[in-house]
């Protein structure tokens, strides 16, 4: 009788049977699914948690230069009977140059060493300063045309110096020689040198302005040190592989940068506020009625394409932008329309004022018909205005 409960109880032991084995694998299978997804979720959150500490930091070393900028001392030197009262007939007690004329130059001149202090394409450090043309008020001008290339040009904390010598940052120099660039093109003033169809390969492709911002943050120093030395070996690296680092995001993609994203769609390029470099107004699109849009603040944008590596915004035209080679293309009323020799203007506002769209612009980078790859772009402005 024992004998025969135990073989029953063998018979009869507890065992899953097909339908529960597959019930119980599909159950673990959910919840392996639900773990991968959150750990991914998580892997993405730290992903762009890293890229906007990297952009963080990339910004505090920008606008610090960028607040330098707004008031740093500019050294021109003119001729001294500019300054002087004038003797001549109907221009008795006023300076043949004007305080607010003064003002404009100081203005040209921050823009054209920003432009090549801190790039933001190849094309700003291809060129040396530009040539300055002033309005100068004369008895036989009395207008202030446009007529004079300013005769000595210091530049920033400079002695004063010639025509011809016009003192070259020694940061541009700097950037020219790290990237093998030579000797300048034909100076200014004179006849306009272009940008070569060949440049050496460190300097052409899509990744030139994260170069360039790497560039600048190489040559910059925040907090008592070398702004370089606040970056991990992690947040740097080459990804065309022609020995110019660029800083990368946490998918691996350089991160970019405008110096001035004229239609960068952010609250904190300010229609209400003018332009930074030019506290008292002075450029002619605030003195002509005909255009309704003035120049306003501009904050420099610092820009990862985000999870998805497309940023759907425009850093350049076609053909590309010269910041260094511009000319007056603005209102009709103003001294410098329609001068002889070219009076050249850098303007941050490219393609506002001309209807050719702006740097910064949402634009359908990957051909996919729309611009929806800028939706997860993380820029130094959502930052700032979290």
């Amino acid at each position: 009788m024992r004998n025969q409960k135990v073989r029953l109880l063998r018979r009869f032991r507890p065992s899953f049977t097909l339908v529960e084995l597959l019930v119980a694998m599909a159950i673990i299978g959910s919840m392996v699914g639900m773990v991968l997804f959150a750990l991914a979720g998580a892997r993405q959150d730290a992903n762009i948690s890293r890229t906007k500490h990297t952009i963080e930091k990339l910004n505090a070393v920008i606008l610090q230069e960028w607040e330098e900028f707004r008031y740093r001392a500019v050294n021109v030197q003119v001729d001294p009977q500019w300054l002087r009262p004038s003797k001549q007939a109907g221009m008795v007690g006023q300076p043949p140059l004007s305080p607010r004329e003064g003002a404009r130059l100081r203005m040209l001149i921050l823009r054209d060493w920003m432009r090549m202090e801190l790039p933001d394409r190849v094309t700003d450090i291809w060129y040396p300063p530009t040539a300055y043309k002033t309005a100068l008020f004369t008895a036989n001008n009395p207008g202030g045309t446009v007529n004079d290339d300013l005769p000595y040009y210091a530049g920033a904390n400079g002695a004063g110096i010639f025509p011809g010598e016009r003192k070259v940052p020694s940061r541009l120099n700097l950037y020219r020689r790290r990237l093998g660039l030579g000797a300048f093109p034909s100076p200014y003033p004179g006849a306009v040198a272009p940008v070569p169809a060949t440049l050496p390969p460190a300097v052409n492709g899509t990744n030139q302005g994260a170069e360039m911002l790497y560039q600048i943050v190489a040559t910059s120093t925040y907090q008592g040190g070398a702004a370089l030395e606040a970056f991990r070996p992690q947040e740097i690296g080459d990804t065309d592989g022609d020995g110019m680092p660029e800083f990368i995001d946490a998918w691996g993609n350089p991160i970019r940068w405008l110096r001035w994203p004229a239609g960068f769609p952010s609250p904190l390029n300010d229609p209400s506020e003018p332009d930074a470099m030019d506290p008292l107004r002075t450029d002619w699109r605030w003195s002509d009625n005909s255009v309704m849009a003035k120049p306003w603040l501009l904050v420099p944008l610092i820009i990862s394409a985000g999870p998805d590596g497309v940023f759907d915004v425009s850093f350049d035209k076609n053909p590309t932008v010269v910041y260094a080679t511009q000319t007056w293309a603005g209102p009709t009323s103003s001294p410098a329309y329609g001068q002889v020799g070219p009076y050249f203007y850098p303007d941050p506002y490219f393609g506002v004022y001309s209807g050719g769209g702006a740097l910064g612009a949402l634009f359908d980078e990957d051909g996919d018909g729309t611009t929806r790859g800028a939706a997860d772009n993380i820029s130094n402005h959502s930052l700032l205005l979290e």
